[in-house]
């Protein structure tokens, strides 16, 4: 333990825990001057290992509020950010699944953040998995239904069928 002022932390370079892990391994994932081996998506999935939802989940603490929307957001930023990658870059099958694989995750732990769902429905579609989308949209809609809202249009044009403007003929 270290003492700072009247409060006392841990140490650490003598305890470890989730969060330090969870922080270092988004920083290592993202930075500017990284280590060129190191691969973003591994350090990411790495990283959401430690996320096992939202911070002090349950525990009706004040202090807790902005801890836990900080490290909610760096959560789905850092799995947006490779979703948006994937989607925009020639990524492999493996690199779109692994990361489906995370925002799957992350929907299950936050299943009303509809940029998750978003990127998940197109990440599937691009990969000819029309009906896991669907899936992925009807949960969406029907956790927010119980939330009394409903999908914004931007996610429902996602899943509803293009009609063809106009017959060439």
């Amino acid at each position: 333990m270290l003492r700072q002022g009247e409060l006392h932390k841990l140490h650490p370079e003598l305890a470890e825990t989730d969060l330090a892990d969870f922080t270092r391994l988004l920083k290592q994932a993202f930075s500017a001057n990284g280590d060129p081996d190191c691969d973003a998506l591994t350090a990411v999935r790495e990283a959401l290992g430690h996320y096992r939802g939202p911070f002090a989940q349950g525990a009706d603490h004040l202090w807790a509020d902005a801890i836990r929307e900080h490290l909610t957001t760096q959560a789905t930023d850092a799995a947006l950010r490779l979703a948006h990658q994937a989607e925009h870059t020639d990524a492999s099958s493996q690199q779109q699944d692994a990361v489906l694989t995370l925002l799957e995750h992350l929907g299950a732990l936050h299943p009303d953040h509809e940029r998750l769902t978003q990127h998940a429905i197109r990440l599937y579609q691009a990969a000819g998995r029309h009906d896991a989308a669907r899936h992925t949209y009807t949960r969406l809609e029907r956790h927010l239904a119980d939330l009394g809202l409903e999908p914004d249009p931007a996610t429902r044009a996602l899943v509803t069928p293009r009609a063809h403007s106009r017959q060439m003929g």
